[in-house]
């Protein structure tokens, strides 16, 4: 391989045999109230809190359940061939007597289409009750004809829990990607 011409190359590349990946910059900060706003730590729903000592997280209060909402734009190198792609929380009840599970509706917006109705993705296991150990959930988003430069808005429900509060120490969006972009057509600049 000639590292001189290796990316002018990588446009004979074949997608399908995607690659688990990342999309860098989504994590907890990214989630957003309902109504957009940021989240703070007061008395609002969900809240930034001290989740343990020297661990600050987000906390959905008991009987809340209305989680947040994540919004990003599909990378282009997404593998729409594959078509992957899981939100993962790393989370644990507050206490040991609700089991709740994170469920989301995913709207779409493309280019020179309308707004998706919900694409009602697969609901995520239920989070784990021992409060010294968080276990990763994870919202199945697979098969949904996702395509590279969709605009998605995820909006994250909880099932009831009405004695413990829910704590989230971690999110990621991983997905199966192709080693460049997805389309060969927009590999390059014209």
């Amino acid at each position: 391989m000639n590292p001189a011409t290796f990316l002018k190359n990588s446009d004979r590349i074949v997608t399908g045999e995607g690659f688990k990946k990342v999309i860098p910059g989504l994590d907890i900060n990214s989630l957003r109230l309902t109504t957009g706003g940021i989240l703070a730590a007061d008395s609002g729903n969900p809240m930034r809190a001290s989740l343990e000592t020297s661990f600050e997280g987000v906390q959905l209060a008991s009987s809340q359940t209305s989680l947040g909402t994540l919004t990003f734009v599909v990378p282009e190198d997404y593998d729409e061939s594959r078509n992957k792609l899981r939100i993962r929380f790393l989370a644990n009840s507050a206490g040991d007597t609700n089991t709740p599970t994170i469920d989301a509706a995913i709207y779409r917006k493309r280019a020179a289409a309308s707004l998706s109705a919900d694409l009602d993705p697969t609901i995520s296991g239920a989070v784990n009750t021992n409060t010294a150990k968080a276990g990763w959930v994870e919202i199945n988003a697979d098969s949904l004809s996702l395509q590279a430069g969709d605009a998605v808005t995820v909006v994250f429900t909880t099932s009831a829990h009405t004695t413990d509060a829910l704590n989230v120490y971690g999110l990621e969006v991983v997905y199966a990607a192709c080693l460049v972009y997805f389309d060969p057509t927009d590999r390059s600049f014209s």
